[in-house]
Order: structure tokens, then sequence, then C-alpha cells
């Protein structure tokens, strides 16, 4: 079996999860998910660095993030695509991506690496697999450790997909994923993991901590944890 047939396995297996779908957290706000791999349609094609999987399984770095944000914003993408179902549509689209976020990213991946096209060649997912309801990112609106949890299996499955030989994670669910998952300690903050410990090795995997790319922490002090990723690759 392909690399392609196995995520096919595992968008039909997500489709069949439930997990998130009605869950509410102690003051009984609504913070179910909306699981997007039903329509699988939809969750192949949805143009974004995030969500570009096809074209990226073959990638030395993965970078794993904290969940897909309102369903909405996916849903004006997938509309842009349908208008013009074509590759050069598709490349368009996540080209003029202008969120905060990737900007960033892109921006320090570059600085680190000196490749301007380092972002295209970089498989990237999130470690919640779902999308949030509603328009925005409140804080109060998503259980991001149940959440994340209840991805695991799925971000495994990832893993063993593409195979990596360096995962990024960025900010602290991501790395509290992999954490569960390979069973190795981590702080309670962030800050301290990467004080205490820059990078893990799993295997023959590197995990390279980051912070979030619009974390109000120093440039250099982001940058020094971007430069370790070109030591391993």
């Amino acid at each position: 079996m392909d690399k392609v047939d196995k995520f096919n396995k595992l968008i039909n297996k997500m489709a069949l999860c439930n997990k998130c779908i009605n869950m509410k957290n102690k003051n009984g706000i609504d913070c179910s998910l909306i699981n997007i791999y039903k329509n699988k349609e939809f969750a192949k094609n949805i143009p974004s660095v995030w969500t570009d999987w096809y074209n990226r399984l073959n990638s030395k770095i993965m970078i794993i993030g904290q969940d897909w944000g309102p369903y909405n914003d996916m849903e004006k993408i997938y509309s842009k695509y349908k208008e013009n179902k074509t590759k050069e549509n598709w490349n368009k689209i996540i080209n003029e991506e202008k969120s905060m976020t990737k900007k960033m990213l892109e921006n320090y991946l570059i600085q680190s690496s000196k490749d301007e096209n380092i972002l295209d060649k970089i498989y990237i997912t999130n470690a919640i697999m779902c999308a949030r309801k509603g328009n925005n990112y409140r804080g109060n609106n998503i259980k991001l450790k149940d959440s994340t949890k209840n991805c695991l299996e799925y971000i495994k499955m990832q893993i063993d997909i593409v195979n990596p030989k360096v995962i990024l994670t960025l900010g602290y669910y991501p790395l509290y994923s992999l954490s569960q998952i390979f069973k190795f300690n981590i702080e309670k903050q962030l800050t301290d993991t990467i004080k205490k410990q820059s990078y893990f090795k799993v295997d023959n995997i590197v995990i390279i901590p980051l912070y979030h790319p619009t974390a109000q922490v120093k440039r250099e002090i982001q940058l020094q944890q971007y430069k370790k990723i070109w030591n391993f690759i």
C-alpha cells in the first residue's frame, strides 16, 4: 500500500470518529468540534498549507500546529477551489493565504534555512484534526487537552505514513501530543521545556519544540530553535 492509499485509509478512519462532536466544558459551554472528514470530497480539497497533505507525503520535515481554527474559514477556501479545480488554482490559493501564523512561520523557516521555498517542502498538520464551530479562536470554545488526546492515534498514523526525519511542534499542545504518543516527559510550560531540553530524539525522529510563531517571544529566541532543524536534515 503506497502513501496515498494509507492516507485515504486514515481519512476514512477519521470520518467515523465522534469523540469531539458533543463536548462541553465544566460551565456547560459548547466546545464540540466539526468532523470535516465525513465529507471526504471537502476534506481532500481544502487548498491551504495546513491541509495540502497529499502533495507533501514524502517530506523530511513535519510541522504539527494546534488546530485548524473555524470551519467557516475552511469552507471559504474550499469554495474558492470549487470555482476552478485546477492545480494552478490550488497553488494560487495556497500562496495567497495571508494568516499571520503562516506569514511568521514562513519567515522564520526562510531565515533559518536560507531557502525561499522551504514551506512548500514540509508536511503540515495539527494536533487537533477537527474544526472549530463559530467564527473565531476563542479560548473557551475548545477543550484543547481533551481534543488533543482524542487525536493521538491520528497523529501517530500521519507520522507513520510520512516518516519524517524531523518533527516541529508549534506551541504547547502539539508537543504534549507527541509526549503522549512517544512517552517522554515535558514541563508544564513550553518555555521551561525548551530551556531544559531544546529537542528530543525518538527512534529515528528528532522532535524540535517551537514557540508558536505569533507568541510574544523575542525573534532571536525563536530563531535559535529554528536553526536547530538544519543540523538534522
